[in-house]
């Protein structure tokens, strides 16, 4: 009877020898790495597509902190669905994000929903091993706000963001339209890039694959003023070689008259794209794959910097235009400070309100007459 109940961990064995036992301790330790990497993908299965979009945009932001204030994250910024992620996130990090929230002006009700996400998610890393418990205890006494601690707060500070956004669109099949509320999240200042800091940008630093991509991505966002979600799903089908054009998808503005675009590629970008899809990308992914790709390591050597199988997500993409901006001694630089040099430039040029609607994909006029005024203001400064 004892030996029906000591039970084998592994029974496919059909030798005779005695198959060894795992030792309790080594099998728990073994149980708990299993279940640990796990555990995000459960709390992310148990939740609605809505509520896993939302959290997505807070860890988003979360690593755009992270950027902004000069972390680069060693284990990749993917903080909802990579665990290793939170190695080294402390309590005073999520301090600092709270602050950081405030500084850029967002309402204290999104700051509370924000820090609450990093609550859970710092949870759930302590869970899978890889932030340590008595952190991640640290972690959940970091505060949010009262409704009287709010009305203090925004007494104390500017205000620094403009308040909602209003556009209406009708729906595929239905009758009517619909009109959508909702409140701005841009930061109130961007970082101003020079004329010469964006040809520096763009310009292809090393004969590296990663170097090309690393240009046609500044391209894409300086050039075209994409935003990182947007150069996330384009594919190398996307591109006209031979028109000169690509097109591309606006899952911000989705239902809306601005959801797809069609942009004539720039002089810029033109020649390093072509050369990009000709000599570098991986023939097995065409015509569909990604076009912006995970690389290997580049090496002080020259070597490696090889293009993967593997896309980067609109997280993995501010992580490099922050990189590329460091590189460049250009400190912080987000995707959205290239699509305001982008609009910048060209309301220098002239164009007009619906040209930028257009070209941004912009549902709100005033987005375009706020460039449009300031380069009028500019201009009369000037003489």
């Amino acid at each position: 009877m004892s030996d029906d109940i000591r039970l084998p961990i592994h029974r496919e064995s059909t030798s005779t020898t005695p198959t060894p036992y795992l030792p309790l301790s080594e099998a728990g330790r073994l149980a708990n790495e299993i279940a640990g990497q796990a555990v995000f993908q459960r709390y992310l299965h148990e939740k609605s597509a809505n509520t896993v979009k939302r959290h997505g945009r807070d860890l988003e932001l979360f690593a755009e902190y992270l950027l902004d204030v000069g972390i680069m994250p060693e284990d990749g910024a993917d903080f909802q669905t990579n665990p290793l992620a939170w190695r080294g996130v402390t309590w005073g990090l999520v301090e600092g994000f709270v602050q950081w929230l405030l500084r850029q002006g967002y309402a204290i009700s999104s700051v509370n929903a924000r820090l609450s996400t990093v609550k859970v998610y710092a949870q759930l890393a302590a869970r899978a091993g890889t932030l340590a418990q008595q952190e991640a205890l640290l972690i959940q006494t970091v505060r949010g706000f009262s409704r009287a601690g709010q009305l203090n707060v925004d007494e104390q500070r500017p205000q620094t963001r403009i308040s909602d956004v209003t556009y209406a669109y009708k729906p595929e099949g239905k009758q009517q339209s619909v009109v959508v509320e909702r409140r701005s999240t841009k930061k109130a200042e961007a970082t101003i890039l020079t004329p010469t800091q964006a040809e520096a940008l763009k310009r292809v630093q090393n004969h590296s694959p990663q170097a090309w991509r690393d240009a046609l991505l500044m391209c894409l966002l300086l050039d075209h003023g994409l935003r990182a979600s947007e150069a996330a799903l384009l594919k190398a089908s996307d591109f006209d070689l031979d028109g000169g054009t690509f097109i591309f998808y606006r899952p911000k503005v989705k239902g809306t008259a601005h959801e797809w675009c069609t942009h004539t590629l720039s002089p810029a970008t033109y020649p390093i794209v072509r050369y990009y899809l000709t000599n570098h990308y991986p023939p097995d992914l065409l015509p569909v794959g990604a076009l912006i790709l995970a690389t290997t390591r580049l090496l002080k050597n020259g070597e490696g910097g090889q293009l993967l199988g593997e896309p980067l997500n609109r997280v993995r993409i501010s992580e490099r235009v922050a990189w590329l901006g460091r590189q460049a001694g250009i400190t912080p630089l987000s995707a959205h400070d290239c699509r305001h040099y982008c609009a910048t430039q060209m309301a220098r040029l002239g164009y007009g309100v619906d040209e930028l609607m257009a070209w941004f994909g912009w549902t709100n006029a005033q987005t375009a007459v706020r460039y449009i005024a300031a380069e009028e203001i500019q201009t009369r400064h000037r003489g």
